[in-house]
């Protein structure tokens, strides 16, 4: 299974309310410890695009119950992103993906982030 996201970047919603919804802790960790806000920005919406390509990849439609902090980006200390999936989403993968390792890849400019999830 693949899940593809791509999204202008001036179209993020950057409001506390917004980013406290979409994300945990440690990902608005990672997206204020950025010295600029154009890079915040940039990292917020690679962070929903990879969220969204998950839900793509793991089938999560709208009524799956999963929620957006379900899905939590993280990186290796070489800076290569993981996720690691809770509540719904763990439920989910755990009955139907078990055997399948997720792996993900996310990009961003200044107009534009995307990103990809693939199940092998």
């Amino acid at each position: 299974m693949v899940g593809i996201d791509i999204l202008e970047v001036a179209r993020i919603d950057n409001s506390d309310a917004f980013i406290n919804k979409i994300a945990r802790e440690e990902e608005i960790a990672y997206i204020k410890s950025s010295p600029c806000q154009s890079l915040q920005a940039q990292r917020l919406t690679a962070l929903f695009c990879v969220k969204e390509a998950v839900m793509k990849a793991l089938e999560m439609g709208k009524n799956s119950g999963v929620v957006f902090k379900d899905i939590q980006l993280c990186h290796e200390d070489s800076g290569k992103p993981y996720v690691k999936l809770h509540g719904k989403a763990l439920e989910k993968y755990s009955t139907h993906f078990a055997d399948k390792k997720i792996e993900v890849s996310l990009s961003h400019t200044e107009n534009y982030a995307t990103a990809i999830a693939i199940l092998i």
